[in-house]
């Protein structure tokens, strides 16, 4: 059975992927610390890498959930193994890229001068014993590179794709309230990390769709304004409420202190942000303009490949235009990013069309072989 691919979804899994891409640049030369009122206002939607994450959690959750929705049995072996298929060939490539480039890397000062952030994962050794544990996943240990900082948000997709059959079963057996006790107990007691909550989000939504929308969809007309600005403070919590009292009282109360909440209401603004697009013909048709779309497609191959643009080839490039005396801030960042975006979309293209999409459907055709002869 063929699955029928909701285009817009992929435009805003490449728009949540471009802001991850900014979030780094941001941090990568400190233009958090130089514009701090819009580092904590609702823009920092545009660059909001944390809730960029979440939302890729949320999605993952509901476009699986729906790809099992309506089969009359889950084949688990089929289901793991197009995700191995799909997430690990495009970064066993990029790392082993990353690997190569690292071994050419030095930091090198320019004006402006990275931050000692982003300098830090390439800037050290990397031994063997490191090397291979991030090979799967693994954060080296303190004092040694890491190549492929973002990768720990790919061990959680990977964690997840396999628990993913076994909720949307318990969810599908019970009801909803049973599916939420489920997750607490999880949480609470078993220390399953708090990124259940953001894929059980999705399975609850695929799930339950056909009624939540047409309430959603009232509750919209009525209090369309109230529901967006509802959305972007939950969806960028992190940096909306903390600028007017999160850093300031958090050290006098337990429950703004705590990691967790951030990620809990991100993933609820994540969820709510999947029901507008929904429910927003205007919104999906400016998700559905072919450079969307486009980015959507090579979304995956842009979270990957941005970081060894970022470390290794834009300082090379300021490098150069401080060469010719551009040494101008403003100057030197703007045209750093748009360096940045470009080549991270020209490497995308091509990883995407020579290694992601080429072998996602070699492992198609592995898996229509062991379907046929299992039978």
């Amino acid at each position: 059975m063929k699955e029928h691919r909701i285009e817009y979804l992929d435009s805003m899994r490449g728009l949540a992927a471009v802001s991850v891409v900014l979030s780094h640049f941001v941090l990568a030369y400190r233009l958090d610390l130089d514009f701090r009122i819009l580092n904590y206002s609702p823009l920092h939607l545009i660059y909001d890498g944390f809730a960029a994450v979440t939302f890729f959690f949320v999605l993952s959750g509901y476009v699986l959930t729906l790809s099992m929705k309506n089969r009359d049995q889950i084949e688990l072996t089929p289901f793991y193994l197009k995700r191995i298929f799909r997430i690990l060939p495009a970064y066993f490539f990029v790392l082993f890229a990353s690997i190569l480039l690292y071994s050419f890397y030095s930091v090198k000062h320019t004006i402006p001068d990275s931050s000692p952030w982003i300098n830090s994962f390439w800037n050290q050794p990397l031994d063997f014993k490191n090397f291979i544990g991030q090979i799967i996943f693994i954060v080296p240990e303190n004092g040694f590179a890491e190549l492929v900082f973002q990768n720990w948000s790919l061990f959680v997709e990977m964690q997840f794709s396999f628990l993913i059959p076994f909720l949307f079963i318990i969810y599908k057996k019970s009801n909803f309230f049973f599916f939420f006790v489920f997750n607490l107990i999880l949480f609470f007691f078993f220390g399953v990390p708090v990124y259940i909550f953001h894929f059980s989000l999705g399975i609850i939504l695929a799930m339950s769709q056909d009624y939540v929308l047409p309430i959603f969809t009232i509750i919209k007309e009525k209090y369309k304004i109230i529901l967006i600005l509802l959305t972007i403070l939950l969806y960028t919590y992190r940096y909306t409420l903390p600028m007017y009292y999160y850093y300031i009282f958090r050290e006098y109360s337990l429950v703004l202190s705590n990691e967790n909440l951030i990620w809990i209401l991100t993933g609820f603004g994540s969820f709510s942000l999947l029901l507008y697009s929904f429910t927003s013909k205007r919104l999906q048709n400016v998700l559905n303009l072919p450079f969307f779309k486009f980015i959507g497609r090579i979304s995956y191959a842009i979270y990957l490949t941005h970081v060894i643009v970022l470390i290794f080839f834009v300082p090379y490039f300021i490098y150069y235009l401080n060469s010719f005396g551009i040494e101008d801030s403003f100057t030197v960042l703007s045209l750093s990013l748009i360096f940045l975006l470009f080549f991270t979309i020209v490497f995308s293209y091509f990883l995407t069309n020579l290694i992601e999409v080429p072998i996602a459907k070699f492992g198609s055709s592995l898996i229509k072989k062991y379907n046929f002869l299992r039978r």
